[in-house]
């Protein structure tokens, strides 16, 4: 395996992620509503961010979060789903800095909306 090193890499791993995230019955509901077809490309710009720098993504990801009805469940879920879809597909300093800027935007998130922070 190789780590991700272009966009291509990011859309690859975002599509499998979401892949299954979608089909578990507890976070499916959450996207209800969300066309996801013009969702992928900002969240494949937020996390070539993340790797590549280039303001790719601008906006604010937290207040697009506020009108869910997420639990600490959820960001479990998410962030366990994040973690194993990437490492079944790269692996390599820029695959561990996305977990661990995955964990810090469930902890940041979930704490901002009054929940327990995520048990991971």
């Amino acid at each position: 395996m190789t780590d991700l090193k272009t966009t291509e890499d990011i859309t690859k791993f975002m599509e499998d992620f979401y892949a299954v995230l979608l089909a578990n019955p507890t976070a499916a509901p959450v996207f209800e509503g969300i066309d996801m077809q013009a969702h992928m490309p900002r969240v494949v710009a937020f996390w070539g961010n993340m790797i590549f720098g280039g303001g790719r993504y601008s906006g604010s990801p937290f207040e697009r979060h506020i009108p869910l009805d997420l639990t600490t469940e959820h960001f479990e879920i998410w962030y366990e789903t994040f973690c194993s879809t990437l490492d079944a597909l790269f692996e390599g300093p820029n695959a561990k800095m996305l977990k661990e800027r995955a964990y810090s935007i469930a902890f940041i998130f979930s704490q901002k909306l009054g929940l327990a922070p995520p048990a991971i």
